[in-house]
């Protein structure tokens, strides 16, 4: 919150931990490339912004109150989507989505299809904001086990399908492999594999902390 208010004169007001944490991000991604007016935006995350549902949750449940105005814009999807967007001064396609497990490949084949018909490039940011107060049910969320430490990250990248002033590509199949046809292909690729730390069937490099969409 300081670093957005004092570096890039943001107004941080009525604006959560998860909200703030995916604006910071969109502005790291603007002092590294051209952002253009019209580029697509899409936002994807592990398991949202769980904070501000189990807080409405608590009030409802166990206080037997009404959800604050506020905490209701918060925990809609778009709105992050919206603060996003105009900290970037972005008027294109606007997409919040979660999908199960694969959110970040999901978004990825969703931006693949809309810019071959578009022709304008695309931002993808991915978000996962995980408070001390609620870890243990985002743990559960995400199928990993206590021990597991789970981080907060935000991830920016700008995708165009044309080559220039690429830094990287991105190759992607949106087929569907047995655990065997994978360890097969394994065995035959030449190159660094990584994977999530919930393929417990799988022996590569894996990360000791956790988050989502760590792909990204």
């Amino acid at each position: 919150k300081q670093i957005l208010k004092q570096k890039y004169k943001y107004d941080t007001r009525r604006q959560d931990d998860f909200i703030l944490l995916g604006v910071y991000g969109a502005y790291k991604l603007k002092e590294s490339c051209n952002i253009l007016p019209d580029d697509e935006l899409y936002i994807t995350s592990g398991i949202g912004n769980i904070d501000i549902f189990q807080k409405c949750c608590r009030h409802v449940y166990e206080k037997n109150q009404l959800i604050r105005p506020f905490d209701f814009i918060n925990l809609v999807g778009n709105t992050l989507s919206y603060h996003i967007a105009k900290s970037l001064q972005l008027k294109g396609k606007n997409i919040f989505q979660i999908s199960d497990n694969f959110t970040y490949l999901n978004t990825l084949i969703l931006i693949y299809a809309s810019l071959t018909m578009s022709k304008k490039s695309a931002i993808i940011g991915t978000i996962d904001h995980i408070s001390e107060e609620f870890e243990k049910i985002a743990k559960k969320a995400s199928g990993i086990d206590e021990k597991t430490t789970m981080i907060s990250s935000v991830n920016f990248q700008k995708l165009s399908l044309k080559e220039e002033n690429a830094l990287a590509e991105i190759d992607f199949e949106n087929e569907i492999y047995t655990i065997e046809e994978i360890k097969n292909i394994m065995q035959t690729f030449k190159g660094n594999i990584k994977c999530s730390i919930r393929s417990k069937e799988l022996d590569c490099q894996k990360e000791q902390k956790f988050f989502e969409t760590e792909i990204s």
